[in-house]
Formats: C-alpha cells, sequence, structure tokens
C-alpha cells in the first residue's frame, strides 16, 4: 500500500513511501513519545523508517528524561556486563587501528555511562570527551575520569570545540532529524576528521529474531542496511572510507547485528544528489515482519492458555515488548494485579493506570508471574526463585 510520508525520508527526503506495518504501543502516562506509527519503505532510496510526526525536540526530552541508560545494570554503553564490555572493547580496538595518534580529540556522542571511553582511555587516548543528554549518564562518565558535558547533536555545548574523531555508536537509529544531525557532525569536526556510525543492521534483522518486532519500538525509528547507511554520508558530502557488519552480543547467547561506517569530513566534497536505490532492504524487512508475527502468534497462544486458569496476573518487565503485548494480544484485556520492573527509572510510572512497582514490593501477591523480556528472563526466573524466594507460579512467553 502506498502512502505520503509525515516525517519524510530520513536520507534522501522524499515522501512517496510504501507501508509496511503499522506498529502501536501501550506506553506510561506522561510518556513524550508516539504511541504507535506506520513502518514505510522509501520508494527512491528504499530506506526504511518509522513515520512519526513525534518531533526531534521531543526525542531529546525524552532521552534527557527518560533515559534507560542511566541504570548501569540494566542498559547497554557503561560495559557492565561481560557482553557489553567486549562490544566496547572492540570498537575501541577498530578505533585504534584508524587513529594512531593518543592525542587525538575524540567524542562519544550519546555515551550513555562512558564505557567506549573507558576502554579507549585504557588503550591510552587521552583527549576524550563525551557527550550526552542525560544528566546521570553524565555525572557516570565524569566519575571515569573524562570530560562529559550533558546534550545532544541539536544542543551542543558552547565549549565543546573541534574535534578529531566523532563517534555514534547506536545512536542514529534513534534520531528524527537524520541529516541534519549528519550536517551538525560536520559542524564538530575538523577538515579530514573522521566520523565511526554504527547502528542495527536491517539487513539481518529476520536472522536474528529475539523477539517479535523488537526493532520496532519507541525509540528505534531508522532502520539501515550497509548500504543506505553509506549512503547517507555520500549524500551529505562525506567521504567514505569503510563499510562493514559484525554481529554484537546484547546478553550471553543472544547476538545482534550490526552495521558500520568509517567516513572522512572531505575538505572539498559537496554533498551528492545521485541516489542508488537499496532494492534488497524492504524485502529483508517484510520477512522479518512475518516471522515476528509468528513469534507473537505463539505468545498470544501461551498467554490465552495461561488466563484460562488464572485471569489475574502479574506482569514482570514493562519493556518495549510487554508495550506491544498489552495492545497486541490478550494481555491487554487480562486483569494485572501489578507491573514490576528492575530498572529503577520505571519505579512509579503508571501503566495502564496501574504504578510499576520495584521487586521488592510483590511480596505477599500470589498470582501468576509472566515474564515479558524474552532475553533475560532466566535471569529474571531465578531473580523471583533464588533470591526473592517467591513461589509464584512462572510463565514464560516461549
Amino acid at each position: 500500500m502506498k502512502k505520503t510520508s509525515v516525517r519524510g525520508c530520513p536520507v534522501c527526503e522524499s515522501k512517496d513511501c510504501d507501508l509496511l506495518r503499522s506498529q502501536q504501543f501501550v506506553l506510561p502516562e506522561g510518556h513524550p513519545l508516539a504511541r504507535g506509527y506506520d513502518v514505510v519503505g522509501c520508494q527512491t532510496c528504499g530506506f526504511i523508517f518509522a513515520d512519526t510526526a513525534v518531533t526531534q525536540d521531543d526525542y531529546d526530552a525524552f532521552y534527557a528524561r527518560f533515559s534507560k541508560y542511566e541504570d548501569r545494570q540494566t542498559s547497554s554503553g557503561g560495559g557492565e556486563s561481560a557482553a557489553d564490555a567486549d562490544r566496547l572493547i572492540q570498537v575501541a580496538a577498530y578505533l585504534a587501528e584508524q587513529v594512531p595518534d593518543r592525542k587525538a580529540r575524540i567524542l562519544d556522542l550519546g555515551c550513555a555511562n562512558g564505557g567506549l571511553l573507558k576502554a579507549l582511555k585504557a588503550m591510552g587516548y587521552t583527549n576524550l570527551v563525551g557527550l550526552d543528554p542525560s544528566p546521570a549518564c553524565v555525572a557516570t562518565t565524569e566519575a571515569l575520569g573524562v570530560e562529559a558535558w550533558e546534550g545532544s547533536l541539536f544542543s551542543l555545548p558552547a565549549r565543546l570545540g573541534k574535534c578529531d574523531v566523532v563517534i555514534l555508536s547506536h545512536v542514529l537509529e534513534h534520531v528524527q532529524a537524520v541529516r541534519p544531525a549528519i550536517e551538525q557532525l560536520a559542524q564538530i569536526t575538523v577538515p579530514g576528521g573522521l566520523a565511526y556510525i554504527e547502528v542495527p543492521d536491517a539487513m539481518r534483522y529476520a536472522e536474528l529474531v529475539a523477539a517479535p518486532f523488537q526493532d520496532f519500538n519507541t525509540e528505534h525509528i531508522n532502520h539501515f542496511s550497509a548500504h543506505s547507511l553509506a549512503q547517507l554520508l555520500k549524500l551529505c558530502g562525506w567521504e567514505l572510507k569503510a563499510k562493514g557488519s559484525k554481529t554484537v552480543f546484547s546478553a550471553p547467547g543472544m547476538p545482534y547485528p550490526a552495521t558500520y561506517v568509517l567516513a572522512a569530513k572531505s575538505r572539498n566534497a559537496e554533498p551528492r544528489e545521485d541516489i542508488i536505490k537499496d532494492t534488497a532492504l524492504k524485502e529483508t524487512i517484510l520477512d522479518y515482519i512475518a516471522r515476528s508475527q509468528t513469534i507473537m502468534d505463539k505468545i498470544e497462544a501461551r498467554l490465552q492458555q495461561t488466563l484460562k486458569t488464572s485471569p489475574e496476573v502479574i506482569v514482570w518487565g514493562t519493556g518495549q515488548l510487554a508495550l506491544k503485548l498489552l495492545v497486541e494480544t490478550s494481555l491487554g484485556q487480562a486483569r494485572i494485579a501489578a507491573f514490576v520492573d528492575g530498572n529503577p527509572i520505571n519505579h512509579g510510572k503508571v501503566l495502564r493506570g496501574s504504578p510499576i512497582l520495584p521487586p521488592e514490593k510483590i511480596r505477599g501477591l500470589t498470582q501468576p508471574i509472566i515474564i515479558t523480556s524474552m532475553l533475560h528472563q532466566e535471569a529474571i526466573a531465578s531473580n523471583i526463585r533464588d533470591k526473592m524466594k517467591l513461589s509464584n507460579p512462572i510463565v514464560f512467553l516461549q
């Protein structure tokens, strides 16, 4: 089905699109982002994106006020887990090969808790700086002995200065104003300076489906292939130096696809206008949608079976999958005794009229606990049984 995009293609700015899926969410009260959007494919360049009317200012406010990365134990970017630390060390090692000067000024934009900067510091780099919209993340990064500033690409600190290398690691998929973001990179990079950009690899979503529609969420609104990411940089006047794909681990045994580019700020090149359409991305995204729907149908069957015998339940986890299940499955009609989440940033928020509780607040409740995180379900179950010593029946989604 064809449609005219509200947002416009983030890569080529065309408004002519194909509708691939309408994605909906139930959100906590006061959440500044959209309760849904259309996933569309650009007819001109083939890029896949969320056609949302939410503005860049709204996204900046969201990451300043509701950043999930503030909790070091449950988020990525700080290198707290072995898998996350290994991912960050690999990126640092790659950059060390490209940038031998240990005095080069390197900016990690969207630094979260500073894990990548920590890895670079351990490799001898001495002129590092982090930028993040979350005050808590900035404070954590500063505690590593690294310069850090509160802000974003669209609210740059005046004293930031020019950088030799700018890193956007798993940031650009979150950005509403993509081309303005790349143009801003040019403003803070010295002539000949480098940009390293890494994002989820949408060409391999279908190969590595950990949870249904995991990549169609409130935060990930751009779905890049290596081709579309490289084309974006070229269209914005950057000189491509390298590109590639890799597999990272979001948790032990949970591989996640990523793609990256290394580009130089050209001293003379003008932005290019020639567009080569990505003809493969749409088909692989349609495959991803079909595979996700198959998993969602199996989850629905399990939920229906549980709710037949236990119409009132506890929902453990208020992450992206839970927000979808409350719209797309019978969980949306269930009697929910309590929502529980281990991330302190969610505590006290109100979801479907009920506050989200910390785990210790459900002691004394006897209803079955439905764990809505497929990624961390074993760890959560271990916490329920071994640490909290709760005897509630536990329901996995798979």
